[in-house]
């Protein structure tokens, strides 16, 4: 590493860091605090639970400052090397700004992954511990794993039409078996077979009936055409954890979860724009780390930008016009005028496309 990326990534390492808990105490204060008040107030928390969830709440709130932070540490980082006239000097070295800004680049790419990660690690694990501990606070027993009347009916992906329905009158998830099952088969829309059964479980990564009576349907009745004391459905290939009760909110599974979950829907015929958008952001955020840069780096090195507080003025502005474009964004692609994918991204193309004129701009 040469000396200038040294320089560069240092007078970006504070700032950065600064930014990390600057936005970090303003979540905490206006959001998570008053949660945990209420918690406390409401329902007699102990302050040693109440900690406990204030050390779960913040791995979700730390990495969504990352981009905030970014783009601050790079507005003030550069305001200071321009205020400094460290830029002119650089320049007369033979240093261009394209290379100015390569390492503070590669950092933002870095901070990019390193959001992406801990959204598919420590995030989700932390969000599951919180609600279970609320849950339990406020119903005084474990969460529960079991659900009543459960129904499944996926469409067949040939044709459009009905593939099967499955029924259960109870499910436990914790020790994986369903009372009272039935699963009607259907070719081409049509009823062809009925499988009822006492109770089903989950064996060998498949859902075995026991205790059932396998009925063909013609077109006046259903026939019984064998008893069974286990058999094995392959048509029903949804694991335990798919169809539980107990299962995560779309904003709380993991990409693979997320993308299991958006197919499942789709097998339903059910519309999944939403949850599509919500898919293409778990990249789409955690890359504005970089396009916070694209843009930031620029917009420091001009006149009358060194200051701190117009620096954090500037991020906040340029925040909000962020999250509004990707509201809208959102907005169109849950409703199918634009793809799911367009709209998660609406506000990183246009903002990189700002921050690249804005480059060019800047290197001529």
């Amino acid at each position: 590493m040469k000396i200038i990326d040294r320089y560069l990534l240092t007078e970006l390492l504070s700032p950065l860091l600064f930014g990390i808990f600057a936005f970090t105490s303003i979540f905490v204060g206006t959001d998570i605090l008053f949660e945990l008040a209420d918690l406390m107030i409401e329902w007699g928390v102990s302050a040693v639970t109440a900690g406990q969830l204030f050390i779960l709440s913040l791995p979700e709130v730390i990495v969504l400052t990352f981009p905030m932070s970014m783009l601050l540490a790079t507005l003030l980082s550069f305001g200071r090397l321009s205020g400094d006239s460290e830029v002119v000097a650089l320049k007369a070295g033979g240093v261009s700004f394209i290379r100015l800004i390569i390492p503070v680049l590669i950092v933002a790419l870095l901070l990019s992954g390193l959001t992406i990660l801990a959204n598919e690690t420590i995030v989700p694990q932390s969000k599951d511990a919180y609600r279970r501990i609320v849950w339990n606070i406020k119903h005084q027993e474990k969460m529960p794993t079991t659900q009543k009347n459960l129904r499944i009916a996926p469409l067949d992906k040939k044709t459009g039409k009905i593939d099967y329905i499955f029924y259960a009158y109870h499910f436990d998830g914790s020790d994986l078996t369903m009372e009272e099952v039935s699963l009607q088969d259907y070719q081409n829309g049509k009823l062809v077979q009925v499988i009822e059964a006492k109770r089903a479980r989950w064996t060998d990564e498949r859902w075995q009936f026991i205790d059932g009576t396998i009925y063909n349907v013609n077109s006046k009745d259903k026939v019984p055409t064998m008893e069974f004391e286990t058999y094995t459905v392959k048509k029903l290939n949804r694991e335990p954890k798919e169809i539980s009760r107990a299962q995560k909110d779309p904003d709380e599974m993991s990409i693979e979860e997320l993308n299991r979950h958006i197919n499942l829907k789709e097998e339903e015929g059910k519309d999944v724009a939403s949850l599509k958008v919500l898919y293409y952001q778990r990249y789409a955020i955690p890359f504005s780390c970089f396009i916070f840069a694209l843009i930031g780096a620029p917009l420091g090195l001009q006149p009358n930008r060194s200051g701190a507080s117009i620096g954090l003025g500037l991020s906040i502005v340029i925040i909000f016009i962020y999250y509004t474009l990707m509201t809208i964004g959102s907005t169109l692609g849950q409703t199918g005028t634009l793809p799911p994918a367009v709209g998660a991204w609406l506000q990183n193309i246009i903002f990189g496309l700002v921050g690249t004129g804005l480059i060019i701009k800047m290197s001529r």
